[in-house]
């Protein structure tokens, strides 16, 4: 296989900035990729027009930029007994950056919180939440949310069912962000750095 899972994550809120600019090989690649992270480097070169070598090299310095994340395996929740999905919409008792900090170090030990938003408008912040059953929600609710010293109140909005889940972004759009309008031929601006370095 391609890789192993790549532990490293990596975010721009973080600090991490970017530290290439993909061509339009790299962004079929970043498009492979994210729609079958199991594909062998072989394959993958076969798609992109690559042979292996120069292939997987692209792979390591998208990895290494942070334009890949990392890899994992799409688990199906409800076999595994979770359900319930709820987001927890939480509003802090004051607005300082120590609040937020201690709330957010907080919510970062709570296995059954997938997601943390820091957003805007009335909330503060929005929590993905997976559970068992209304009751164990309750129970993380009461016993662990509640709890955290620098809450408020929070609002609770259950999922009935998801029409749609996806995690594919359209790389088209991506380009279009970082130069311009899309030209009808490769899909990339003719004056972005995209088209400079494919030229």
């Amino acid at each position: 296989r391609l890789h192993g899972i790549f532990s490293r994550k990596r975010s721009f809120f973080q600090g991490i900035i970017l530290s290439m600019t993909p061509d339009t090989i790299d962004l079929k690649i970043l498009d492979e990729l994210q729609r079958d992270g199991r594909i062998t480097n072989v394959e993958l070169g076969a798609r992109v027009g690559l042979t292996p070598g120069p292939t997987q090299a692209r792979v390591h310095k998208l990895e290494e930029a942070g334009w890949i994340q990392g890899y994992g395996a799409q688990l199906n929740r409800e076999a595994l007994g979770l359900p319930i999905t709820a987001y927890a919409s939480v509003i802090l008792k004051e607005h300082g950056k120590a609040f937020g900090q201690a709330f957010i170090e907080a919510v970062r030990q709570i296995p059954e919180v997938l997601e943390v938003h820091h957003i805007a408008g009335e909330e503060d912040y929005l929590l993905k939440v997976l559970a068992r059953s209304p009751k164990h929600y309750e129970s993380i609710l009461l016993e662990k949310l509640t709890s955290i010293d620098s809450v408020q109140r929070i609002k609770t909005t259950f999922v009935l069912s998801s029409p749609k889940v996806s995690t594919i972004i359209t790389i088209q759009k991506a380009a279009e962000s970082l130069g311009g309008p899309v030209s009808r031929r490769d899909g990339i601006s003719a004056c972005s750095p995209l088209a400079r370095r494919s030229q």
